[in-house]
C-alpha cells in the first residue's frame, strides 16, 4: 500500500485529491471564519499566544508558541490577531482532513480494489467528518486548543498506517520513534493529544511486538516522547520568570533542574500524583488549582454521562432541524458509521485494530475518564441544583470522536454505494464485478446533509458579540477604576480587548475565583503599583511592571471631560508573607459588619463562607478614595455576599461603588419602589449610562438578530442587556422623560427575545 498515495485517479494521484479535498474544507471554514474573538476561553487563547502568556494550567505552551509565530507570519496581511489565531484554526482542521484522507485511502484499499471507489470513499469520509458541527464550530473559531490537538492525531493516523506497510524496515523503526515524539509534543499542547496511545500500542502489539519492543526502540521511543513534552517543562517556567500580564498560576522555578527532574506529589485530595520538583509548576501540571477528584467519584452516572454524549453526538449532523426529524437524521448517520465499522471489521481487522480502538478510547473511555457533572441542559428537572451541572455544554471535549464516527458514516455511505451499484447492474442483466457506480451516485448527497443543515448554527460570520461585549464592560468604567469580575465571559474577552487591542489598559481587572489563589493578588499588587520615576508600563507592555495609563487621547465621550489621577498605591498593600499566610476561608457568626469607609458598610450575614472574599474587602478598602471601584453586572456573589447593594450606583454594564451618602438627583435614581424583595442594587445614575448605552457602546448590528447566536450564553449575556436597557427606562420614567423611556424599553424587549427570558416591558 505504500504507493497508493501517488496512483492516479482520474487527472490527479490520490495526495492531490486528498490536498484538493482538504483545501475545499479550508475554503469552508474560512467563509464562516469568526471575524474576531469569542465567548468563553477563546479570548484568554488569543491574548495569550499574542503576549506568549500564561494560560489556565496547563498552560498550553505548544499553542501558546504555535499561535505567536502562526501571528508573526500573518502580521503583514493586517489582518487582526483574533483572525489571524480564527484562521490557524481553520488551517489546522483543514490540515487534519488532508492526513486522515491519506489514512483512510490506505485502509479501504485494503477491501476496495476500484480505485475510484477508494478516492470516493476518502473525499465523503472525511468530508462529513469535518462538517460535523462541533468539528466545524470549533475549526472557525479558536475557541480552544483542540484543533492543535485534532491535527495531532490525524497525523500520528496517519503515521500509524504508514508504520503497518513498513513495520519490518528501518523506516518503520523511524515512523514509530517519530510518532512518539509527535505524542509527546502533542501532549505539551493538550493531554487530549495522547488519546491514539491505547490504539497505538495495540495495533503495534498486534501487528509486529518483536519489532516494536526491541529495548533500543523502546528507550529511544521514550527519550523522544519526553523531548516532545520538554516544551511544557521548560517553556512555560522560563516564560513565567519573565512576568508576563497573564501569568496563571505562576509556574515558575528555581532552576530549570527541578522543571525536568521527576518526583511524586500529593494533590488536595491526598492522592499521589507524578509530577516535578518543582512545587507551581508540579501544581499546574496536574491542574491542582481546579481540584479535579478521582476518576472513581463519579460526578454523575455513567448512564447520565453517556445520555450526554448522545445529546452532543445528535447535534452533529443536523444541527438546525427540530429535536424530530434531527433525531432521524442522527439514526441515520449512527447506522451508515456502524455499517462503516463492520466494513472496515470485515475487510482488515489489522488497521482496524488501531481505528476502532481509537473510536472506543474517544468515546466510551472518555466518557468515563472526563467524569462530567450532568449535562448543562439534561436532567434539570431531576436534578434542580446547578452545582450539579456543567456550567456550559461540553461537545468539544469529543471533537475527535466526532470526526471519526463522520469518517465512518461515510465508510459506511460508501458501503451502500458499492451494494447499490452492484444491485443496479444486475438488475440490468450485468455482472457485479462491474458494478454500475454512477447510476447509484445519487446516494451519496447524504454526504451533503450536515453541510445543509449545520451550516446555520456554524457559521460565525459578522458576530462581534464577545468583543464588542467587553468594550461595552470597559467602557462601563470610569479611569483607573478596579473592576471585579465573576467568570469567563466577564473576564477573557476583556483580557483580550485590553493586551490585543489596546483599549482601557488603565482598568484593572480582578477575576474573583483567582483571589484565593497566594500568586495573582501578587500579580495584582505589582500590576497596580504607581510607577517609579523613570519607570513606564508602555516599555514592556506584555509583562507586569506598574500601573498602566488611562488612554486620554482615546477616550469616550463621557470620560473627555474628566481630568482623572493617577492612582498613589496599590490596590493589595499586604506583603508576601501576609499574602500567604491567609486562610483560604472562613465562616462569619453572627451577623458582621466591617467598616470599609467613613460611609460604606459591608454587613456578611451568619453563616456565610468568605473565601476568596477577605482579598475583595482589602482591595476595596484599599482602592477607595484612590480609584474607582466597580463590579460587573454579571458578578453579583461577589457583592451580594457583603451586601454593598445600597452603595452601588448602575454605569451601564458595571455598578459603581459609591463613597458617599446616596441621594436622589436629576442624575442619579433610586428604583427600590420598582424593584421590591430584590437583591440587586437599585440606583442608577441615568445620565451616566445614558450616554453608555446610547453613545458608547457597540451593539447595533445585535438589532439586526433574531436570536443569539452562543447557546451557552444566551441566558446571561443578552438578559444583561436587557436588564440595562430596561432599568434606564424605569429611571427615565422617574424622570417623567417618556420618550426616552419608551426609547430604552423597546430596546430591552429586544434584547428579551435574543435571552428567552419572556419578559416584555408593559
Amino acid at each position: 500500500m505504500n504507493e497508493i498515495e501517488h496512483e492516479k485517479v482520474g487527472p490527479f494521484t490520490i495526495r492531490i485529491w486528498g490536498f484538493l479535498t482538504a483545501l475545499l474544507v479550508w475554503a469552508l471554514y474560512v467563509i464562516t471564519l469568526a471575524p474576531t474573538t469569542g465567548f468563553w476561553d477563546t479570548s484568554e487563547y488569543v491574548t495569550t499566544a499574542h503576549i506568549l502568556g500564561m494560560p489556565h494550567p496547563p498552560g498550553n505552551p505548544l499553542f501558546v508558541i504555535t499561535g505567536r509565530v502562526w501571528s508573526l507570519l500573518l502580521e503583514w496581511t493586517g489582518l487582526p490577531v483574533a483572525l489571524r489565531i480564527n484562521l490557524l484554526s481553520a488551517v489546522l482542521s483543514a490540515g487534519a482532513t488532508f492526513f486522515w484522507f491519506l489514512a483512510v485511502a490506505r485502509i479501504v484499499a485494503h477491501f476496495w480494489l476500484n480505485r475510484t471507489t477508494v478516492l470516493v470513499a476518502s473525499i465523503t469520509s472525511v468530508w462529513i467528518g469535518a462538517t460535523a458541527f462541533t468539528v466545524w464550530s470549533q475549526s472557525n473559531l479558536n475557541e480552544k486548543v483542540y484543533t492543535l490537538s485534532l491535527f495531532i492525531v490525524a497525523v500520528v493516523s496517519y503515521l500509524a498506517m504508514r508504520w503497518k506497510d513498513d513495520a519490518d524496515t528501518v523506516r518503520g523503526t523511524r515512523l514509530l520513534l517519530l510518532i512518539a515524539f509527535l505524542l509527546g509534543l502533542g501532549w505539551s499542547n493538550h493531554s487530549m493529544s495522547l488519546l491514539p496511545g491505547l490504539a497505538l500500542v495495540l495495533f503495534v502489539l498486534w501487528h509486529r511486538w518483536r519489532v516494536a519492543l526491541q529495548p533500543l526502540v523502546v528507550g529511544c521511543g521514550l527519550a523522544l516522547l519526553a523531548i516532545g513534552y520538554s516544551v511544557q517543562l521548560l517553556f512555560v517556567p522560563i516564560r513565567s520568570a519573565q512576568n508576563p500580564i497573564i501569568d496563571e498560576a505562576d509556574p515558575e522555578c528555581p532552576s530549570l533542574i527541578s522543571a525536568v527532574t521527576p518526583t511524586r506529589i500529593e494533590d488536595r485530595f491526598g492522592d499521589k500524583k507524578w509530577a516535578v520538583q518543582c512545587e507551581p509548576l508540579a501544581l499546574s501540571l496536574i491542574r491542582d488549582q481546579y481540584g479535579p477528584g478521582p476518576v472513581t467519584q463519579r460526578q454523575a452516572s455513567f448512564r447520565a454521562q453517556m445520555a450526554n454524549y448522545w445529546q452532543y453526538f445528535d447535534w452533529q449532523w443536523a444541527r438546525t432541524l427540530g429535536p424530530g426529524p434531527r433525531l432521524a437524521v442522527s439514526m441515520v448517520f449512527l447506522f451508515l458509521a456502524l455499517l462503516g465499522l463492520w466494513t472496515h471489521l470485515r475487510g482488515d481487522r489489522k488497521t482496524f485494530v488501531y481505528s476502532g480502538t481509537l473510536l472506543f478510547t474517544v468515546t466510551f473511555l472518555l466518557v468515563y475518564y472526563l467524569n462530567f457533572r450532568y449535562g448543562y441542559s439534561l436532567y434539570m428537572n431531576e436534578i434542580p441544583d446547578l452545582s450539579r451541572h456543567e456550567v456550559r455544554e461540553r461537545d468539544y471535549f469529543y471533537i475527535i470522536g466526532f470526526q471519526m464516527w463522520g469518517i465512518y458514516a461515510g465508510i459506511g455511505l460508501v458501503s451502500l454505494w458499492t451494494q447499490l451499484a452492484e444491485s443496479i447492474s444486475i438488475k440490468a442483466g450485468g455482472h457485479p464485478l462491474h458494478p454500475n457506480l454512477t447510476k447509484a451516485s445519487p446516494i451519496l448527497a447524504i454526504a451533503l446533509i450536515p453541510l445543509l443543515f449545520n451550516y446555520g448554527r456554524a457559521d460565525r460570520t459578522g458576530d462581534f458579540a464577545a468583543r464588542d461585549w467587553a468594550y461595552n464592560i470597559l467602557q462601563s468604567v470610569e479611569p483607573y477604576g478596579v473592576l471585579f469580575t465573576n467568570g469567563d465571559n466577564d473576564t477573557f474577552p476583556l483580557w483580550y480587548l485590553q493586551e490585543v487591542e489596546g483599549i482601557r489598559r488603565d482598568v484593572t481587572v480582578i477575576v474573583h475565583s483567582y483571589l484565593g489563589t497566594s500568586w495573582y493578588p501578587k500579580q495584582l499588587r505589582q500590576l497596580t503599583s504607581p510607577c517609579a520615576a523613570g519607570q513606564s508600563a508602555s516599555d514592556t507592555p506584555t509583562t507586569v511592571v506598574c500601573q498602566r495609563m488611562f488612554d486620554m487621547a482615546n477616550a469616550v465621550e463621557p470620560y473627555k471631560e474628566l481630568d482623572p489621577s493617577e492612582p498613589t498605591r496599590s490596590i493589595i498593600a499586604w506583603d508576601d508573607e501576609e499574602i500567604d499566610s491567609l486562610e483560604p476561608a472562613f465562616s462569619v457568626s453572627p451577623d458582621t459588619t466591617f467598616s470599609i469607609s467613613r460611609w460604606v458598610e459591608a454587613r456578611v450575614r451568619d453563616g456565610v463562607v468568605l473565601y476568596p472574599d477577605i482579598m475583595v474587602y482589602h482591595i476595596i478598602q484599599q482602592s477607595l478614595g484612590d480609584r474607582p471601584v466597580y463590579f460587573a453586572a454579571t458578578a453579583p456573589p461577589v457583592y451580594q455576599k457583603w451586601g454593598l447593594q445600597p452603595h452601588l450606583v448602575r454605569h451601564g454594564l458595571a455598578f459603581k461603588l459609591v463613597d458617599d451618602l446616596l441621594e436622589e438627583t436629576v442624575d442619579t435614581v433610586n428604583l427600590a419602589d420598582q424593584m421590591p424583595n430584590t437583591l440587586s442594587p437599585t440606583w442608577v445614575n441615568s445620565t451616566r449610562s445614558r450616554e453608555l448605552l446610547w453613545n458608547v457602546f457597540q451593539i447595533d448590528y445585535l438589532l439586526d438578530w433574531n436570536e443569539w447566536r452562543e447557546p451557552s450564553t444566551e441566558s446571561s449575556i443578552p438578559a444583561q442587556y436587557y436588564l440595562a436597557y430596561f432599568l434606564q427606562g424605569m429611571s427615565e420614567s422617574q424622570l417623567a422623560d417618556t420618550v426616552a423611556a419608551q426609547r430604552s424599553f423597546e430596546m430591552s424587549d429586544h434584547f428579551a427575545v435574543l435571552s428567552r427570558i419572556g419578559l416584555v416591558t408593559q
